[in-house]
C-alpha cells in the first residue's frame, strides 16, 4: 500500500527526536489550605491543529474521536492512543463493530477523517508522528472488529528502553511498539511483542464470535496466558521480586477480569493477584455474597461492575504498585510480592493492600464541597504522581508527593496529597466543583493523565471529550528537584 505524503514527514521527524537520545494565566484551581499544595492552568493553545491531508483540492483533517491512553516519553513528547479510527465497516448495509469512541458528525465537518490510531506530539503541541494499523477485519463472524491493533483502544505506556505500548479494553491484547520503526512504517506498524492472544479473552467463547469470550461475564481471572480487557500498563525498570530482571511488565487486567497480572520481559506470566468483590445482600447480611462495588469492598478486591476494575496501574518509587479501583472510588496500594501464580487450588489469589485511599476526604472544604466531591462514582478513573519522571517509573528521582488523579464521574481531577491521601486541589477553573463542558480547563469524561519532567499535566478526554488538554504548573510552583533531572536511559537503546 502506498504510504502517505503525512506518513512519511511525520516518521522522520519523530525518528530525529527519538534516535538521539532514547505564563501570564491567572491560576484558576483551588487549594484548600496547603501551603505546599501546587496549582495548574491549562495552557489553552496546547495542542495546535491536527493535520490535514488534501484530495482532490479538499482538506481532511484528523480527528482523534476518543482518547483512550496517553503517555509521555524521554523527551517529552505525548502520545495519545485514539479511537477515531474504530468506525466499524458495512455488511449488507449494516454498521459491524463500531465503537462510540470512533469519529462521529459531532467530532467535525464531514470531510474529517479519523486520525492514525496513534498520534505524537511534541511539547509545544505540535503533531510530529501518527501511526498505527488501523485495518479492520472484513470476515467471519467477527467482522469489524480491530484486526491487528487493540479493540477499543486504552491505555498507553513509554517504558525505560522507549518502547511504547498499548492496551485494548475491547479484547484480549498488550502491545509493544518499537516507535522509530512504528513512525516510519506508518499504518504498516508492527509490533515487537504481544501479551494475550487477539480476540480471545479469560472466558469460554460463547458463540462463533471470538471476542465473546471477553467481558466481565466471563471474568475467571485465572488464565496464565491470556487477558480479559486490559485498562493500563507500567513496566518495572528494577529487577522484579521472583524474576530478578528488569522488565517485569504490569497489566491492569481490568474491564474484563479484575486482577493485576505480571509478565516479565519476554512475556511470560510471573503471577496475579486481585478478585471481584462480592458482598452479602443488603436485605440479608448472611446470604450468597454477590457481586458489588462501593468503597466497603474487601481489600484487595476490585469493584464488580462499572468499567475498569481495576482501571489503573502506576509503580512508585516507594517500591509499592498504585491501582485503581474506578467503580469502588478508591486506589489500592500493594507490595509487588503480591504477584503469586494462579493455581487449580487458588485460581484467584487476593492480596492484602498496605494501603487504601478513598478518594472522598480533602482539607479545608465546607460541607458543599464534601457533596460535590461525593456526586457520583468512578472517582478512581486514572493516576499519575507529580512531579515525576513516568518512563523511570519506581526508578524517578523525585519526591513524588502528589497524585494527579481523574475523576471521570465528577467531570473534575484532583490534587491529591501521597502522605495524606487528602484532596488538596483541583486542576482547571472548575476547582471543587464539577462543571462539564468543552471550554478550555473544563473536563467532560477525563479518562487517563500523564506527566512530564517539566511537571506539566496532560489529561485525555472519551465520551464527550474526545480530546487532549495541558495544564502547567502556575507561579512556577514545579518543586522537582534540581538533580532531579532524567537519569541517562540504561539497556536497549532505540
Amino acid at each position: 500500500m502506498k504510504k502517505p505524503k503525512w506518513y512519511i514527514y511525520i516518521a522522520v521527524t519523530l525518528a530525529a527526536g527519538i534516535i538521539s537520545v532514547f505564563g501570564a494565566l491567572k491560576p484558576q484551581a483551588d487549594d484548600f489550605g496547603s501551603s505546599r499544595s501546587p496549582s495548574f492552568v491549562v495552557d489553552p493553545d496546547w495542542p495546535k491543529p491536527l493535520p490535514a491531508t488534501v484530495t482532490d483540492g479538499v482538506a481532511h483533517t484528523w480527528v482523534t474521536g476518543e482518547v483512550g491512553g496517553n503517555c509521555t516519553d524521554q523527551k517529552d513528547n505525548v502520545y495519545t492512543y485514539n479511537r477515531g479510527w474504530e468506525v466499524g465497516v458495512t455488511q449488507n448495509g449494516v454498521l459491524q463493530g463500531n465503537l462510540s469512541g470512533g469519529i462521529v458528525g459531532q467530532d467535525a465537518s464531514a470531510s474529517a477523517i479519523p486520525s492514525p490510531p496513534v498520534v505524537v506530539y511534541n511539547s509545544d503541541g505540535k503533531v510530529i508522528a501518527g501511526w498505527g494499523n488501523a485495518s479492520l477485519i472484513q470476515t467471519g463472524a467477527d467482522y469489524g472488529y480491530a484486526a491487528y491493533m487493540s479493540q477499543s483502544a486504552h491505555g498507553c505506556f513509554v517504558d525505560y528502553q522507549g518502547f511504547v505500548w498499548f492496551a485494548g479494553s475491547g479484547d484480549g491484547i498488550v502491545q509493544k511498539y518499537n516507535p522509530v520503526q512504528a513512525a516510519a512504517a506508518g499504518a504498516n506498524a508492527t509490533f515487537v511483542l504481544q501479551i494475550g492472544t487477539k480476540g480471545e479473552c479469560d472466558g469460554t467463547q460463547t458463540t462463533s464470535n471470538p471476542f465473546s469470550s471477553c467481558g466481565e461475564t466471563n471474568d475467571f481471572n485465572s488464565s496464565h496466558t491470556k487477558l480479559n480487557e486490559p485498562a493500563d500498563i507500567t513496566v518495572d525498570p528494577l529487577p522484579g521480586p521472583i524474576t530478578h530482571a528488569p522488565g517485569d511488565t504490569y497489566i491492569a487486567d481490568g474491564y474484563g477480569n479484575h486482577r493485576v497480572v505480571v509478565f516479565d520481559a519476554q512475556g511470560n506470566y510471573v503471577g496475579q493477584w486481585g478478585t471481584t468483590c462480592k458482598l452479602p445482600p443488603p436485605n440479608n447480611p448472611t446470604g450468597t455474597p454477590v457481586p458489588s462495588i462501593g468503597q466497603n469492598c474487601p481489600p484487595g478486591t476490585f469493584g464488580a461492575t462499572g468499567s475498569g476494575h481495576p482501571h489503573c496501574v502506576v509503580l512508585g518509587n516507594d517500591g509499592l504498585v498504585y491501582v485503581c479501583d474506578r467503580p469502588n472510588s478508591r486506589i489500592q496500594v500493594f507490595n509487588k510480592n503480591c504477584a503469586v501464580p494462579s493455581t487449580t487450588a487458588n485460581p484467584e489469589p487476593v492480596c492484602q493492600p498496605v494501603r487504601i485511599i478513598n478518594i472522598s476526604g480533602f482539607n479545608s472544604a465546607s460541607a458543599d464541597d464534601r457533596a460535590a466531591i461525593l456526586l457520583a462514582g468512578t472517582r478512581g478513573c486514572d493516576m499519575d504522581f507529580w512531579p515525576n519522571i513516568d518512563y523511570l517509573a519506581d526508578k524517578s528521582p523525585t519526591n513524588q508527593e502528589t497524585i494527579i488523579d481523574v475523576d471521570l464521574g465528577n467531570d473534575n481531577t484532583w490534587v491529591i496529597n501521597k502522605a495524606s491521601g487528602l484532596v488538596v486541589g483541583a486542576l482547571g477553573v472548575c476547582g471543587i466543583a464539577p462543571c462539564p463542558g468543552h471550554n478550555a480547563g473544563h473536563f467532560a469524561f477525563g479518562h487517563m493523565v500523564n506527566v512530564d519532567s517539566k511537571g506539566n499535566v496532560y489529561v485525555g478526554e472519551t465520551i464527550t471529550g474526545r480530546r487532549i488538554q495541558k495544564f502547567v504548573p502556575a507561579d512556577g510552583n514545579h518543586h522537582r528537584d534540581q538533580d532531579d533531572a532524567p537519569a541517562k536511559i540504561q539497556g536497549a537503546s532505540l
